[in-house]
């Protein structure tokens, strides 16, 4: 991702964007068997907020408020779930 400041300078800034799942056992839920989180974040924890006003996760329509919109840092969502889908 790229932009330009205020000044007029160009600058680019990677951004990371990815999930990581967790099984929570064998005493979970059968719906509820994982906890996942899907993110964006800049490269070692930098700070986007300079050229990303919000970030939108589209989860499966299965959950409540599938359409998450983050104007603000952390840019992630935490849920738990069963099966898996695009993001």
């Amino acid at each position: 991702m790229g932009g330009s400041d205020d000044t007029g300078h160009e600058y680019t800034q990677p951004i990371i964007i990815g999930t990581i799942a967790y099984y929570l056992g064998k005493k979970a839920d059968e719906y509820h068997s994982h906890r996942w989180t899907v993110y964006a974040r800049g490269l070692d924890g930098e700070d986007l907020t300079r050229c990303v006003k919000s970030v939108t996760f589209t989860l499966h329509p299965s959950f409540d408020e599938a359409q998450r919109v983050l104007s603000a840092p952390p840019y992630e969502v935490t849920e738990t779930g069963w099966g898996e889908f695009d993001i």
